[in-house]
């Protein structure tokens, strides 16, 4: 049995091939690749697709059957980040944090007063990865003060009071908090409440 195409459905067939040829002249305009693999020519244009879909549909199967994926990213722990940061702020080389400077607590305090005095104006921040010695205060208003082992006393915000509380006396923090008070901490691999 011959399927039967109506002259209409054939005209628009036609029609649509055109506008599709038509309209992917704009698409070749930026390709300006060596040996006239890809050309202008509306006879050539059968060809380039298909060199085209040979040199990318392999590419596409290599990408969704590979286990593992083609780039990979490199994750750093918090320790290998805050060791990162401390390497950079001794060797004056700051790290960004959205537009701001990271630097280690224990490079801060072997600045000299000019640069710390340069870092409080900007505001920037500083990482304090310490054990909790004592808490200070609790107040609604201020928050939640404590003080740590590396004698650093840091101010968090109220909703990080359970986790504070959580982690208890002599509990392993990594915080990043604000120059030069020390203060609007957050904890870092914790969620706050």
């Amino acid at each position: 049995m011959k399927h039967s195409i109506s002259a209409e459905s054939l005209y628009r067939f036609k029609k649509l091939k055109k506008s599709f040829i038509n309209n992917s002249k704009m698409l070749w305009n930026p390709f300006k690749l060596p040996f006239g693999i890809l050309t202008k020519n509306p006879k050539n244009k059968t060809i380039n697709l298909k060199i085209l879909w040979i040199i990318f549909f392999p590419l596409f199967l290599i990408a969704q059957d590979s286990k593992i994926p083609l780039i990979q990213p490199n994750f750093m722990d918090f320790d290998q980040f805050y060791n990162q940061v401390h390497t950079q702020t001794l060797a004056r080389n700051f790290v960004r944090f959205r537009h701001r400077i990271v630097v280690s607590r224990e490079g801060y305090h072997r600045l000299s007063p000019k640069e710390k005095e340069v870092l409080n104006q900007l505001h920037a921040l500083v990482l304090v990865f310490s054990k909790i010695s004592w808490f200070i205060y609790f107040n609604e208003q201020s928050g939640v003060g404590i003080s740590t082992s590396a004698n650093s006393h840091l101010q968090f915000d109220i909703r990080y009071y359970e986790t504070l509380r959580d982690i208890g006396i002599d509990g392993d923090i990594k915080a990043m908090c604000v120059l030069p008070y020390f203060d609007k901490c957050i904890l870092l691999g914790f969620r706050m409440f």
